[in-house]
């Protein structure tokens, strides 16, 4: 498993991924994917294996707070700690980019995804109602980034 940041020559496996991983109603279209591979204050990894892209995770920053935006891999790769590689790289990049906590939604009935969310630290802090259409639930999570400056020991008011 090779992690680097994706760009737009991924685009279709991005694609891919989409179509593996959520119902048409809930997938990124390819401007969607275009826009966050561009975007400022945002990292978008992938994970490859021989056969090519096998998992994509997208995070941005603002301020003092991170969010996991996205986090897709490919079906027949789930279970062997590729998603959650990809999340801890991802929490790396948002506490050196200065942010104190990370945030993210995900549906209340991905069992999966609740567990990678969890066993990386995060915590269910609120719900929202309907999120994903009628009936459909998300659950905001969030996981507390230690300072990079705190980590190693300083004050921060020094």
């Amino acid at each position: 498993m090779i992690v680097s940041t994706a760009n737009r020559n991924d685009l279709t496996a991005l694609l891919g991924l989409e179509e593996s991983g959520f119902a048409r109603s809930e997938r990124w279209s390819a401007a969607s994917w275009v826009s966050e591979l561009d975007a400022l204050h945002r990292l978008v990894l992938v994970s490859r294996d021989s056969s090519g892209v096998e998992a994509v995770a997208c995070f941005s920053v603002l301020d003092d707070t991170a969010e996991l935006l996205r986090v897709i891999v490919e079906p027949g790769q789930r279970g062997r700690g590729v998603g959650r590689r990809l999340v801890s790289v991802g929490k790396e990049w948002a506490e050196a980019s200065g942010a104190d906590r990370m945030l993210l939604e995900v549906r209340q009935d991905n069992a999966a995804a609740l567990g990678l969310y969890c066993a990386a630290g995060f915590e269910p802090i609120s719900r929202r109602r309907d999120y994903y259409g009628p009936g459909h639930d998300a659950v905001v999570m969030e996981c507390a980034l230690p300072h990079p400056a705190l980590a190693a020991g300083a004050r921060w008011w020094a």
